[in-house]
């Protein structure tokens, strides 16, 4: 079964090695990427962390929500080195940012077996959390050969898949057979995974990470700094359409133009999801009558109030969209207008802040018709109605106050995540360490 899945995964990889290695050439910080992920860490990553607890998450998503869990680690076992991985680049550098000094950071290695035993041996680990569901069978079978236990995190299992994973069934059984236990952020997402082979006595709802977030130290004076930064003055109203995708940005801009023609001071940021499409969507906006600005070209030298206020700002850096729901009026979630499945709602309901998505929003169901239903945001069908729904959030500063509050009203009743995965990671570590570390 492995040799099979190596050779799949081998070929996979061949077939995606030219564009790799055109951006090694383009871009020479992949070539980093690359070698960590055959499992060559660098120096800073060493045995001496054996012992040590190594959260993996994938990208600035699953990061974000793993941060007050790493804070909570370090306080409970201080003796114990923490190590996070990722596979993105824009994960990998909010990482650094955010754990500095708290935990060593480098890439996941690919799952090939030479690569993910270089990787465990240099970080020796005496458990891993792996969040929300990434699937490496290598990773998952060297771990249990060297008697390290494996615990799923936020666990979700999304629509789409869920269709992949019934396809086979038979190989997820077996793969999951490797995972210490399971902790699901949902009763759907716990019987998606028993569904697909995870024992019962192995599973368990601990809830969503994303509802323990806390607002940033110091947000009210880094508020105040974006303010002037960004040249928002007291009338600015603010919309912030947060990770957007391709296709969307057009009838998001085209629902903010009809906003416009009755608030003159409203201001756009835009955030696109990924970073490679900035200079795609910066020509997009040359095609609307807005005065627009990239982010990363205003300096925090300039002379607050020597430029004109941007109508639409374009955010191409990484790490600052979090704090920039702060000073939203209302936020848009990307994601949701297209078919991909919607983005996290909760950042922007930390700020209690008035949040609309579209009809897409299949990776946070749950989440997003509770909101709904306790009227703590607004789903809109199209451009038309997100227009609507804006102009009418501009017009009811009461009525943005309400929805924000009701955001924040659940976010605070549904935490505990993090105290459901410490306990079960102390059941784990109880056992005694393996000597095959």
């Amino acid at each position: 079964m492995h040799l099979l899945y190596s050779f799949c995964f081998t070929l996979g990889f061949l077939l995606a090695l030219p564009y790799f290695l055109l951006r090694v050439l383009w871009q020479k910080k992949y070539l980093s990427n690359f070698k960590q992920r055959l499992g060559l860490l660098p120096a800073a990553v060493d045995s001496s962390g054996q012992g040590g607890v190594w959260i993996h998450a994938v990208s600035v998503g699953e990061l974000l929500a793993v941060l007050p869990l790493a804070q909570a680690l370090r306080r409970k076992w201080p003796e114990r080195p923490l190590f996070v991985s990722t596979i993105t680049i824009t994960g990998q550098h909010l990482a650094n940012q955010k754990l500095s000094g708290i935990a060593r950071v480098f890439y996941f290695p690919f799952d090939w077996r030479f690569s993910v035993r270089r990787s465990l041996s240099r970080v020796r680990p005496r458990i891993v959390l792996i969040a929300e569901t990434e699937i490496w069978p290598n990773f998952l079978r060297e771990c249990q050969l060297r008697r390290i236990p494996v615990l799923l995190i936020n666990g979700r299992i999304s629509d789409r898949s869920l269709s992949w994973y019934r396809r086979i069934r038979w190989f997820m059984k077996r793969t999951l057979a490797y995972v210490s236990y399971c902790c699901m952020q949902s009763e759907i997402d716990l019987e998606r995974i028993r569904s697909l082979g995870a024992p019962l006595e192995k599973t368990e709802v601990c809830g969503n990470l994303k509802y323990e977030m806390n607002s940033p130290d110091g947000i009210e004076e880094k508020m105040e700094d974006y303010r002037r930064l960004l040249g928002l003055k007291d009338s600015s109203f603010l919309v912030v359409a947060g990770s957007t995708m391709k296709d969307e940005e057009s009838p998001v801009l085209a629902a903010f133009q009809k906003l416009r023609k009755h608030s003159p001071q409203a201001v756009l940021l835009l955030a696109p999801r990924h970073p490679e499409r900035f200079k795609e969507v910066e020509q997009l906006l040359r095609e609307y009558p807005f005065y627009s600005i990239r982010r990363s070209t205003i300096r925090a030298k300039d002379q607050p109030g020597s430029t004109r206020t941007p109508d639409v700002i374009l955010l191409d850096t990484v790490g600052e969209l979090a704090t920039l729901y702060a000073l939203a009026e209302v936020v848009f979630i990307g994601g949701s207008l297209v078919p991909r499945g919607g983005h996290n709602l909760l950042e922007p309901a930390l700020f209690r802040k008035a949040v609309l998505f579209g009809p897409s929003m299949s990776n946070f169901r749950q989440v997003a018709e509770h909101f709904v239903r306790k009227k703590a945001a607004n789903q809109v069908a199209n451009e038309d109605t997100l227009a609507e729904k804006l102009i009418e959030l501009y017009q009811d500063p009461a009525l943005r106050q309400e929805i924000g509050q009701n955001g924040y009203q659940i976010l605070s009743a549904n935490r505990g995540a993090t105290q459901c995965i410490l306990k079960r990671m102390e059941a784990l570590l109880s056992e005694p360490p393996s000597s095959a570390l």
